[in-house]
């Protein structure tokens, strides 16, 4: 699989999940595949951004990503697909899909894997957002400051809202942007040549 810039192959990415009692496996790949999905990074589940702006952020917005052409929306957080599943159904959410990253393979393979040891959270994901089309990250919108054990938690280039923007603009570089422009009407009578 192909990316841009100097991230790292994701081809060998996969999630175990946990879906009507029984385990799963994911690979990142099946996600990709023939696909532009977004996918958003965060520190962890339950936590106060993350729950009161992040997550119901991308919820809030899922249709305007998808009227913008983008296929599906994946939140991820090095938690264990019991506590994703726990967080998602706590919030009422029903169009974002989880992607419990408990051992943090994605956030490693993305350069997002962080301590947050001063928090007493252990290896974390930095909070960031992508775009993927067709196995390639052509957006990627990380928080400033990448650092271990860091004092703030910066929020705002992954936001839902500044997101979407990057998104259209992204899709529309890359001439997949699913959105209609109007086309003004023509007045036929108006426009006949005299014969």
């Amino acid at each position: 699989m192909l990316n841009k810039g100097n991230l790292n192959d994701l081809s060998n990415v996969i999630f175990h999940v946990r879906e009507n009692d029984d385990w799963k496996v994911v690979h990142l790949d099946q996600l990709m595949d023939d696909k532009k999905i977004v996918i958003f990074g965060l520190p962890g589940a339950f936590t106060p951004t993350c729950s009161t702006q992040q997550l119901p952020g991308f919820e809030a917005m899922y249709d305007q990503f998808i009227e913008s052409g983008v296929d599906e929306i994946y939140c991820t957080s090095v938690n264990d697909t019991f506590v994703m599943n726990a967080w998602f159904e706590s919030q009422g959410i029903e169009k974002v899909k989880p992607l419990a990253d408990g051992c943090g393979d994605l956030a490693r393979s993305l350069g997002m894997l962080v301590k947050k040891d001063n928090l007493g959270f252990g290896l974390r994901s930095w909070r960031y957002a992508m775009l993927v089309v067709n196995g390639t990250v052509e957006l990627f919108c990380p928080e400033p400051n990448l650092t271990d054990d860091a004092q703030e938690d910066p929020y705002g280039n992954s936001s839902p809202a500044e997101m979407l923007t990057e998104v259209q603009v992204t899709l529309r570089e890359l001439g997949l942007d699913d959105s209609v422009e109007e086309v003004p009407s023509v007045d036929l009578d108006s426009t006949e040549e005299n014969v």
